[in-house]
This record gives C-alpha cells, sequence and structure tokens, in this order.
C-alpha cells in the first residue's frame, strides 16, 4: 500500500518546525533514524536520512525545506514550508502551510504530492496543533485524494535541564480520506489515533538523539500494528 510520513516530520513536519521565537538566520539540520515514521504510519519499512534547511526572521516569519528517503512514491519526499510564529502573554503559536512533494511521483505513476495548513498553540511544555488538507493525497496516490484533518496534543517534559526530557504526544485522524485510507486496508473504522512516548537527549556538538516507541489503534486483516521502537541521531548548525 501506499503510505507517507514526514513532520516529524520530526519536528514533526517531519518538517516544519515550530519556529515561533527563534533567533534570526539560517540553520541546518541532518540526521538518520532507524524508521521513518509520519503520524504512526511506516514511510521506509527500513532506515532513513534525512536533513533540512531553515530561515527565521526576527519578525515571527519562517520558510524551510525538508527531505527523506521513503519506501514508495520513487522515493523521495521534499517538504516545503512557511509560516509565521511568536508568543504573546506566554501563549505561544505558529500559523504554517506545507506543501509535501513527491518529486519522482510521475515515474511511478502516483499523484501522492499534498498542501496542507496547520496551526498550533503552546503553553509552557504542552501544545495543540491542528493540521487540515483539502486534497491529502500521499495516503493512497490515486489521484482522488478527500480532505482530511489531523489533531495532536503534545509535551516535552525536562527530566535533565537542557540536558534530557521526556517526550508524549496523542493524534487524531479523521476526514474522507482517512475512511477510504482505512477501507482499503480492510478496516470497518474511518479515523485512527496514534501514540508517542520518548526521550530526547541533548548530546554535545549540536547532536541529539530520541528514543521513541510509536503506535496506532489500527486494526486491519494483514496491518502492522505492532508498536514500534525508533532511534534517531541528528545534528543541527547555524549558518
Amino acid at each position: 500500500m501506499t503510505l507517507k510520513r514526514s513532520v516529524v516530520s520530526a519536528a514533526v513536519l517531519g518538517a516544519a518546525v515550530f519556529s515561533g521565537g527563534v533567533s534570526a538566520g539560517v540553520s541546518v539540520n541532518v540526521g538518520a533514524v532507524s524508521e521513518y515514521i509520519f503520524r504512526g504510519i511506516p514511510q521506509t519499512g527500513g532506515s532513513a536520512v534525512q536533513g533540512g534547511i531553515d530561515y527565521a526572521h526576527d519578525s515571527g516569519f519562517y520558510v524551510g525545506t525538508w527531505a527523506s528517503n521513503i519506501g514508495f512514491g520513487g522515493g523521495t519526499e521534499q517538504d516545503l514550508y512557511a509560516g509565521f510564529g511568536g508568543e504573546v502573554g506566554g501563549v505561544s503559536y505558529d500559523a504554517r502551510i506545507t506543501y509535501y512533494w513527491y518529486p519522482e511521483e510521475d515515474e511511478v505513476s502516483a499523484e501522492l504530492s499534498t498542501l496542507e495548513f496547520g496551526f498550533t498553540v503552546g503553553y509552557g511544555p504542552v501544545s495543540l496543533g491542528y493540521s487540515y488538507a483539502d486534497e491529502n493525497n500521499f495516503f493512497i496516490g490515486d489521484g482522488n485524494g478527500k480532505e482530511a484533518g489531523y489533531l495532536q496534543l503534545s509535551g516535552s517534559f525536562p527530566i535533565i535541564a537542557d540536558k534530557l526530557s521526556f517526550d508524549a504526544s496523542i493524534g487524531f485522524y479523521h476526514g474522507d480520506e482517512i475512511e477510504r485510507f482505512l477501507t482499503s486496508i480492510g478496516s470497518t473504522d474511518d479515523t485512527y489515533m496514534d501514540y508517542k512516548i520518548g526521550l530526547t537527549a541533548t548530546l554535545d556538538a549540536g547532536f541529539s538523539a530520541t528514543f521513541q516507541y510509536i503506535m496506532t489503534d489500527i486494526e486491519a486483516p494483514g496491518s502492522d500494528d505492532e508498536p514500534k521502537f525508533v532511534m534517531g541521531l541528528s545534528k543541527s548548525f547555524d549558518l
């Protein structure tokens, strides 16, 4: 079946970063994960090499791109995104637009690329975000993508200041495309939820390591519904 990730993808935008409050400048991130999983769904079936570049302005505006190898759609995903973030009275906010682009999709006769809008608010260690695509193509890729929305509650709680944190999230995916996807894999549900807990360790020289336990409530004949343990190592630096 054709499944996608990315937001970390993610920074779960695989990729899209919650950039409100970030100092102005250009930053780069590179890394690898034992498996690329997006909103609970495996994207590679194995390890992935990932990286991106971002520009953030003092005003709160940011723009960037992020890429990863994947196990479908020709083998590459590239996310292009822009947004605006900031903080008011201790409450952070981030509004963004993301284009999930699969540059080799024509080579495999698929239509996967998807435009998505999102908004996140946060207070302290907790954030709540919602993303919506009017035509979500990356689940099935047959050119008949329907609407889909994803709600996620997440938190990052320090265990050792600036060194180690406990991370957790719960997500809820709904919409006509999610029902279509679940039907295609033999499920009788029309929505699904994903869950993630893990640790993030900040290392020297801009490196960080992640250890995540990820699962969904998808039940379907022949589906891989076993929880996944995913490890990652990344490095970020400013230009």
